[in-house]
């Protein structure tokens, strides 16, 4: 397990799965999915699923606060091309821990553990047009925008883009001094 000042960050165990289907679930959370249609997931196969995605993951981390042990999230990194050590993220924030930085901080921890421990040499992700929290949040960590899949995204009645975007090892090793020492 590891901390940072307002989070825990442990490994998968089943028992995140009814905080992952209720995550997957809630409307405000199922806005920014740009994967799946806005609708409940059904959910024996959706446990089934996330069970067998968390424990594929190269990096798992179910994210707690460090205050009150309550559920807030989750990160995980997964290998896309291991031979060029090229990984994506993804971050999934409970919305009523939406603006409060825990995003920022699970983020600036896991790609940092990435790079350092899993020695990549690139991290990257998509996100859709309208969720500017989470662009915000890539963006200020030093994510760039590396392509847009125009009209990739159909969500409340118009198209949204998805954004593809990345950061290097030596660009997060410049932006954040700070993590050469884990």
């Amino acid at each position: 397990m590891f901390a940072t000042e307002n989070l825990t960050f442990r490994g998968f165990k089943d028992d995140d799965l009814d905080h992952i289907l209720g995550l997957r679930n809630n409307p405000l959370v199922q806005h920014i999915l740009t994967f799946s249609a806005i609708a409940p997931a059904p959910s024996s196969k959706y446990k089934e699923y996330m069970k067998t995605f968390a424990e594929g993951s190269a990096l798992w981390f179910s994210l707690r606060h460090k205050k009150d042990n309550e559920y807030i999230g989750f990160c995980c990194i997964n290998l896309l091309e291991a031979k060029n050590r090229d990984a994506r993220l993804s971050v999934t924030i409970a919305p009523w821990f939406w603006g409060k930085g825990y995003g920022t901080e699970a983020t600036r921890f896991t790609v940092n553990h990435a790079f350092k421990q899993f020695g990549l040499q690139r991290i990257s992700l998509d996100v859709t047009e309208g969720n500017a929290r989470a662009r915000a949040v890539c963006t200020k960590l030093g994510f760039k925008e590396e392509g847009r899949k125009r009209r990739g995204n159909w969500i409340d009645g118009h198209w949204e883009d998805i954004i593809a975007m990345g950061i290097l090892d030596d660009e997060w090793a410049e932006l954040h001094p700070e993590s050469r020492q884990l």
